[in-house]
């Protein structure tokens, strides 16, 4: 082991002593509210060197990453990377409120030269640069928690998991709801408490009201030669570049990956079959589909018996009605589950009793139905469980996938990851298939092979 990973290693917090920590603060009563200052940022582990972090990209989702990277413990921003200095300034002045100074860069390359005791890099930028800036990271020997799509091309996607592989280097892909107790307990009550039976059909959506393109303010315009060195040919396509296909592969993609994972995540199974139906009628002004209407089918097996589930996902950006969730139905019940807790609930079948740990709770009515709400009964399960649902309450939704990034960079141990490269991999097999199934007008059969790196 080299004296770089041994030092990460003695930062690692096991996950024993995590739960440990968490059942008692739940027992206690735990809760805790957390200011945007430096008196109010968490306290690093007692006896532990902070982590040495940069960010690529600090637009809207690396933002959100790097305020939620501010409620962990014992990492320490050296350097931030974006081509645009409104970015580089929200960026710079964010950390600086929580005393963390760092050089501002306009070049990854130039960061990567110069940052040399960078522990691990966060990849925020585009789609179609993801590829491009987490090979040149892992390259450089730095570890890398980088957003999904993990890129807008399947070729691109593959080099990752190959350069991950290549570099011995950890790599988190940003499918978030891997990492979050709530999905990963409605997994067990799915496998190992039966409530739903038999599964015969799921269900997804992420349906946004029509909005307008972004805009940006007169005097940060970026220069046409720094835009052409970028990539982009004007500041509209620099801006809402999820809507062109230079840049990413739409909607389906920016959104319906990460409900389309759970599909596959809670069947244990990748697609055999796809067809899909979009619409690109609504904004004349954008290349991509706005409504994308999906069907899998899915290979599975339960109690020894084979069959195909059908599972069908929609993405709107004409109407928000429902905003985001998926389900899960089977002979036994119905279990919807959401990053929003308020649409997490379980209805069983008509005649079906409800597990003792559940019994308990008060039902609640969701959708004409009597069903009972998941934080509650989750609760109810265990102790581990109780702490998990108490932590909810104060940890944002990418906060539980960074810390688990970072608790495996500190150990130096890759099997801690809840979404490696090759976990995402057939992910964006699956979602990026949907388009030329939708263009094709057919039926797109996926092979075994189509699925491995």
């Amino acid at each position: 082991m080299d004296p770089h990973e041994a030092r990460l290693r003695t930062r690692a917090i096991s996950r024993r002593h995590f739960l440990r920590s968490a059942v008692g603060a739940a027992g206690a009563g735990w809760m805790m509210a957390r200011s945007a200052r430096a008196q109010d940022a968490p306290a690093a582990t007692p006896g532990a060197d902070p982590l040495h972090v940069a960010i690529i990209g600090t637009g809207v989702q690396g933002r959100v990453l790097l305020k939620d990277c501010l409620k962990i413990p014992g990492l320490r921003f050296k350097a931030v990377c974006d081509i645009w200095a409104y970015s580089q300034r929200y960026a710079r002045n964010t950390l600086k409120k929580y005393d963390q100074l760092v050089s501002v860069y306009e070049d990854y390359r130039e960061m990567l030269e110069k940052e040399t005791d960078l522990d691990a890099v966060i990849v925020a930028t585009p789609d179609f640069v993801h590829a491009e800036h987490a090979l040149a990271c892992l390259q450089a020997g730095k570890h890398v928690y980088c957003e999904k799509e993990m890129a807008h091309t399947l070729q691109n996607a593959a080099s990752m998991v190959a350069a991950a592989r290549n570099s011995g280097k950890i790599m988190q892909i940003g499918h978030q709801r891997r990492s979050n107790p709530v999905y990963r307990y409605a997994l067990e009550m799915i496998d190992k408490d039966n409530v739903c039976g038999r599964i015969t059909n799921c269900y997804g959506q992420w349906n946004r009201t029509a909005q307008a393109k972004l805009t940006w303010p007169p005097q940060y315009i970026i220069a046409p030669d720094v835009l052409k060195k970028y990539g982009y040919d004007t500041m509209d396509r620099f801006r809402n570049w999820r809507w062109f296909r230079d840049f990413s592969a739409g909607p389906i993609a920016d959104l319906g990956s990460h409900q389309i994972d759970i599909f596959s995540w809670f069947l244990h199974a990748d697609p055999a079959s796809l067809v899909a139906v979009g619409g690109h009628d609504y904004y004349p002004d954008r290349e991509w589909y706005e409504d994308v209407m999906t069907v899998y089918e899915y290979p599975y097996k339960r109690d020894g018996k084979s069959s195909a589930v059908r599972a069908f996902y929609q993405v709107l950006n004409t109407n928000g009605f429902g905003h985001y969730y998926e389900r899960f139905h089977g002979d036994q019940g119905t279990l919807t589950i959401s990053e929003d807790p308020r649409k997490c609930y379980y209805v069983p079948e008509a005649g079906r009793e409800l597990p003792e740990w559940m019994a308990g709770v008060e039902p609640a009515e969701r959708d004409g139905y009597q069903a009972v709400l998941l934080p509650k009964v989750l609760a109810n399960k265990s102790a581990e469980a109780a702490a998990a649902m108490g932590l909810c309450e104060t940890k944002s939704i990418h906060q539980w996938h960074l810390e688990n990034f970072f608790d495996a960079v500190r150990a130096g141990d890759k099997r801690r990851l809840t979404c490696p490269p090759e976990a995402a991999y057939p992910t964006a097999v699956a979602v990026l298939s949907v388009i030329p199934a939708l263009e094709a007008g057919e039926k797109h059969r996926f092979k075994p092979e189509d699925y491995q790196a």
